[in-house]
Formats: structure tokens, sequence, C-alpha cells
């Protein structure tokens, strides 16, 4: 009974939120089936709610849970994530700004336009499917250091990213109750979402199965190194090769983690790969009208 009052509110609340106050509506794995806000699941992808907003200046509506988007087929969104061909995400009316990929041989609804995307791994598999897509790459997410500048200092010398199918595998659970020295970034369990830019800022070095950890760390200039600690991420190894491939950063395969011992001795990456990125291009490939405070070429 809860639960279907919490849905019949939700069609309320983002239909106020689109006809009122001008809403973007964003297609992407989050759960905003709740009174107010979103539901903390995976920061990565939370960072649609969040980074959209601030960027914009605009409330941020779910395109899988407001209904009313569905039936009168409204414009909607593609941004942070691996979502273009992931299964009911692209639709007619998306437009895409920055999303990758998995790689995967599957068929996918062509969206409406394609902006920009994660990078050129993307870019061959979008034109393969016959998917018109201009050379332009980045994940949104590199651009977060305009929309949010931490006041922090160093307290770790390593930190650690699980991804959230990782947040109890045995390293994590090892650093956890053995040493302190290390911060573990929690992706699922954050306060405020600009909480997990400090920790990544408050590292001197960063270990991540995350994706976005590892794109946070690198915006920001936080030497890191990508692990695997389960394997079981979803989509295996495409989207950070595919990441790697548009900063110019080689992402051949994760350094492999079975103790606490290994991360101590992890060389980290080299950040030479972010100036190949053209940040400027990918704001300006933004279909949305971005906050004038957030544009780097007006005075």
């Amino acid at each position: 009974m809860i639960s279907k009052l919490i849905t019949l509110w939700v069609q309320v609340r983002d239909l106020f939120l689109y006809l009122f106050r001008n809403a973007i509506v964003v297609n992407g794995y989050v759960d905003d089936h709740t009174l107010w806000g979103i539901r903390h699941r995976n920061w990565g992808d939370d960072l649609n709610y969040y980074f959209m907003r601030e960027l914009t200046g605009r409330p941020v509506v779910f395109y899988h849970n407001f209904k009313l988007a569905q039936w009168l087929h409204f414009t909607n969104y593609l941004c942070i994530g691996t979502l273009l061909d992931a299964l009911n995400y692209s639709n007619k009316q998306t437009i895409v700004w920055g999303t990758g990929v998995s790689g995967k041989e599957r068929d996918f609804v062509h969206p409406k336009q394609v902006c920009s995307v994660r990078g050129p791994m993307t870019h061959a598999f979008a034109e393969r499917y016959g998917v018109g897509c201009p050379k332009v790459y980045g994940d949104p997410a590199m651009l977060l250091p305009w929309v949010y500048s931490p006041k922090v200092s160093t307290k770790y010398k390593w930190g650690i990213i699980p991804h959230v199918v990782d947040l109890h595998h045995p390293v994590v659970e090892a650093i956890r109750t053995q040493h302190p020295e290390i911060k573990i970034i929690d992706l699922a369990h954050y306060e405020r979402w600009t909480d997990v830019i400090d920790d990544i800022c408050s590292c001197e070095k960063i270990a991540s199965s995350s994706l976005h950890g590892l794109i946070v760390s690198d915006a920001y200039g936080i030497p890191n190194s990508w692990v695997e600690l389960s394997g079981k991420i979803s989509g295996g190894y495409f989207k950070f090769q595919d990441y790697g491939a548009s900063v110019g950063r080689e992402m051949t395969v994760p350094v492999r983690l079975t103790s606490v011992e290994e991360l101590l001795q992890l060389e980290v990456a080299a950040l030479s790969g972010m100036a190949l990125v053209d940040k400027e291009m990918l704001l300006r490939a933004c279909p949305l009208p971005v906050r004038k405070k957030f544009l780097p070429w007006v005075n």
C-alpha cells in the first residue's frame, strides 16, 4: 500500500517539477521512488541527479518512473553511465551527452540525437550500429571541478574506492577492521553527494574498482590505480578501456588485489592523459543550457 502511494506521489511530484520548475527528464539508473530526492545506491549513477541539477540549475526527474513522460514521449537525456546500449534506456526521444556502452553485441533503440559519448570505443560501437555520433569524447563527471571545489587537506596516504558490488570483499573488510590509516570511500552509503569528492581529495593516492572513482580522481588530479576485487562489475573491462582511450591513458587490464599488502605496493597511473580531453568542447556539446557561472569562456 505504501509503495503504491509513493508511486502515485512520484507522478504528482514529477509533473509539478516538469510543468512549474522546468525539470530535466533524465534517463538513468537512479532510484527516485522516494518522497523527495533519490535513494543513494551508487554514487556514480547518482551523479545524474546531483551533477545535472548543479550544472543546469534545474530540478531533475527520471524517465523510468515518470509515466506521463513515457506516455507522451517527452525528450529525455542520457548522460552519466553505461546506458546507451542498455535495455529500456535509450529511446526515440533520447538525447545523449557523454554516456557510454557496455560493448556487448545486442540490439537497442537508436536515440534521437548524440551530442557526445564517453570515449572512442563507444563512438566506434555506435557507428557500427548506424548511430550518427560526433567525435566529442568525455564522461561528464570530468567537469565536476567546475561545479564543486573541495576545501580539504590530505589526511590519508591511500584511499580505496570499491565498486558497490565490492563493498564486502575480504580486502575491503581487512582494511575496515585492521587499517584505519587507509580511507574506504563508500559509494553506496554517503550523506551529501559532495562528501565523496571531499573523501577522494583527502587522499594522496587512490585505488578504485569503480569507474567513476577513477574518473573523479583524475578530474581532481589525485594519482590513482585501476584495481579489480571481485571481478563482478557489470560491463566488464570495456567501459574502463573506453574511458582510458578518451584521456590517452592505457587501461588494458586492472591490477588484481588479493591483499592489503598488494594495495600498499601499487604504482599509480600517471596523470598525463587528462590534458588530451577538451573539457570546453565537452561542455559546449551539452544539449542543455548551463548556468553561466560554470562557463569558463564567460567573464
